[in-house]
């Protein structure tokens, strides 16, 4: 889900959205179209995706065969199952309609939700095989503060998504203040982003240390992927800005979103399953039998 997530940043920062044409699912009314530099990549980030969406379904029904007593399992499927079908149709409204930067924003942020909720489900499933699904509950400030920050930080995402296609990034060619750029609209957005970002930091490092205080190590390691992913995407952001808005800074920054996005909600789903009696993990036949 990180590669189609990547991939999609791509066929926007290049600008192959229409490398198909107006044609969803096929690609300018072929299966396997004419070769273009923009249809090779619109045309592979359609391949990739719907490789992806059939390794989801098995899972999902998976999941759902032998693991659908688990109440976490009845909501991570359907999130992954719904954000991947959203994010797919989504995808066809931004390529056979007039691309308003709306929707690529809203695009851009259904994917996010489809990595996470993906992620989310792998991390359970993991967690559950070694036996390290928490039995304690996580004290309810902390729970309010981990869905405040995911929440707040997909908000953020989606100012920095619309920014980056209504093209008003180039506002602020320095960072990370504007320099002596002329105030216009998309100064002022653009820097209110900025300092949305810088807030993001501030909330994730406090959050860290209640986790701190929690003594839960799940939830402090998850805390500490959350800040260490705001530092790198704020390096990624300078590096963005200096690079003159170069595809490979694009790529990272968009990346690094995906990482920090699923970091947080990470956190949401190891203090939402507080409270859960820990299930024995699963063991082989060999295992059972000695």
């Amino acid at each position: 889900m990180l590669i189609v997530l990547v991939m999609g940043a791509t066929v926007t920062s290049t600008g192959s959205a229409q490398g198909c044409g107006h044609d969803w699912p096929l690609c300018n009314g072929r299966l396997i179209p004419e070769f273009a530099v923009s249809t090779f990549i619109e045309f592979s980030h359609r391949v990739v995706t719907a490789a992806e969406s059939l390794l989801i379904v098995l899972l999902a029904a998976a999941l759902l065969v032998f693991w659908r007593d688990r109440r976490p399992i009845r909501l991570l499927v359907p999130a992954m199952l719904g954000s991947l079908i959203a994010q797919a149709l989504m995808g066809a409204w931004a390529v056979k309609y007039p691309q308003a930067s709306v929707v690529l924003a809203l695009h851009f942020g259904l994917s996010l939700i489809a990595l996470a909720a993906t992620t989310l489900t792998a991390a359970y499933v993991w967690e559950s095989y070694a036996g390290r699904v928490p039995s304690e509950p996580a004290p309810r400030p902390l729970q309010l503060a981990a869905l405040g920050n995911a929440g707040y930080l997909y908000l953020l995402v989606y100012s920095g998504a619309y920014i980056r296609h209504t093209g008003a990034a180039s506002a602020c060619t320095t960072w990370p203040l504007c320099g002596h750029t002329v105030a216009s609209l998309a100064f002022v957005v653009d820097l209110a982003h900025r300092a949305g970002a810088g807030l993001a930091l501030l909330a994730a490092l406090a959050l860290l240390a209640m986790c701190l205080r929690s003594r839960r190590r799940d939830l402090t390691l998850s805390a500490t992927g959350l800040v260490g992913g705001l530092l790198a995407q704020g390096a990624a952001g300078a590096y963005l800005v200096a690079s003159g808005f170069a595809l490979g800074g694009e790529l990272l920054h968009a990346a690094l979103t995906g990482v920090v996005f699923t970091a947080a909600c990470l956190t949401c789903l190891q203090v939402l399953l507080a409270g859960e009696r820990s299930q024995q993990p699963i063991r082989s036949s060999t295992t059972l039998a000695a």
